[in-house]
């Protein structure tokens, strides 16, 4: 494993991107404490929020719960299509800086450094002019923090250090100095379920966690402890992408789509996107899981197996199959599907059954006019009236394709 080099990782993260893009292009909005949701009723989810409506300790919650911690606080409905062009406006100013460019999520990139810019003095400079440049050409309102160390994951959590709007270079002499400080949630990767299990190794605190030893990690925590080893230490373990495991869409149902037939459409709508999905990763699925909660309480949970499969007609036929065995008596007030047990093939299968052959066509001609054309210019008449039911997500992982 090649030894760490001080700062040869910029990692940029833009401040609460999606309430800022939205402050950006509305400014009424700015300085004032606004969040962003899917569905703007008081059951739908807060995604985002400003740092106005942080202050007053609106977090990942309820659109209900987000109006009572503060009354007067500016529900928006997302806008994924408009966060994308925001984030393809940032990534072509970042590619005029580097050729090195590497997308990590729609609102966070890291720029590898080699040579002279290694130099903290350069490293520096080029932060700076980063940082203008994204006001100067972007957005005047938009700001990001930029962390700068020995690999993408310790340049993450230098940035995390001032926000918003900092700028931190972290050398590796620094590291036991940062770890006495950090808790163990504060380090990317690290969530309260995780925590949990290395409390009951011993480990309380993140400086617990890089004091142990190669030999100590491998044996309590396997390969994921070696990976921490080097990982607290600066080395450039995060590079290799990992296989797609699975693919989903959810959906807060409106009140007015809180039935059993209203809820199938929108049902088969989520299947049709994750099957797009599916083909454009070029992947096929061999299971399909629906889960559903109702209103008051309650809820659906089932999975199949099937034969490979990725046209969006069986796709839509496996969840439906699993929707129709789902005892429906109290309103259905969110759905979820996912496609698992994914695999990618060298060749695509052939079905020695002609209606499947034709459903694959099918699908991969109205991929071509939605590339084309836009999302939904032409879609399946099952979907029909559901135009603002499981709208685009934003797309928080690779953004590669809007249809999240």
């Amino acid at each position: 494993m090649q030894e760490p080099i001080d700062r040869s990782n910029l990692f940029l993260d833009m401040n609460a991107f999606f309430a800022s893009v939205e402050q950006q292009v509305q400014p009424p909005l700015r300085g004032k404490p606004i969040c962003i949701a899917p569905y703007t009723g008081n059951t739908g989810c807060c995604i985002a929020k400003s740092y106005e409506a942080k202050a007053y300790g609106v977090g990942i919650t309820s659109v209900g719960k987000a109006k009572e911690l503060c009354p007067q606080i500016k529900i928006i409905e997302s806008r994924p299509e408009l966060y994308f062009f925001y984030h393809r406006q940032i990534l072509k100013l970042l590619e005029t800086f580097s050729p090195f460019v590497e997308v990590k999520s729609v609102d966070e990139f890291n720029i590898k450094l080699s040579g002279p810019e290694r130099k903290a003095d350069n490293a520096h400079k080029m932060a700076l002019e980063i940082k203008r440049a994204i006001r100067e050409r972007v957005g005047d309102y938009l700001k990001c923090s930029i962390g700068i160390s020995s690999s993408s994951w310790l340049a993450k959590v230098a940035g995390e250090l001032k926000k918003p709007d900092g700028l931190v270079i972290l050398a590796r002499e620094e590291l036991p100095a940062l770890h006495r400080k950090l808790k163990l949630t504060d380090l990317p990767g690290i969530n309260i379920g995780m925590e949990r299990q290395l409390n009951q190794r011993g480990i309380k605190t993140t400086s617990d966690f890089y004091r142990r030893s190669l030999s100590d990690l491998s044996v309590q925590l396997g390969h994921i402890g070696r990976l921490w080893y080097f990982r607290l230490r600066g080395y450039e373990i995060d590079e290799l992408k990992t296989a797609t495991k699975s693919i989903g869409h959810s959906h807060v149902l409106a009140p007015e789509l809180r039935n059993k037939i209203a809820a199938r459409r929108v049902l088969a709508k989520m299947a049709e996107k994750c099957a797009r999905r599916l083909r454009a990763k070029n992947l096929w699925a061999s299971g399909v899981y629906l889960a559903i909660a109702f209103l008051g309480g309650g809820g659906f949970r089932r999975h199949i197996t099937v034969n490979l499969i990725s046209d969006s007609i069986s796709v839509q036929r496996a969840a439906l199959s699993l929707y129709e065995a789902a005892q429906i008596k109290k309103p259905p007030l969110r759905v979820a599907v996912t496609l698992f047990n994914l695999k990618q093939t060298r060749h695509e299968p052939i079905s020695l059954f002609a209606d499947i052959e034709k459903a694959k066509r099918v699908s991969r001609t109205l991929d071509e006019i939605n590339d084309r054309y836009g999302d939904d210019t032409i879609y399946p008449a099952s979907m029909f009236d559901t135009e603002e039911a499981a709208p685009n997500r934003i797309p928080f992982g690779d953004p590669g394709r809007l249809n999240f």
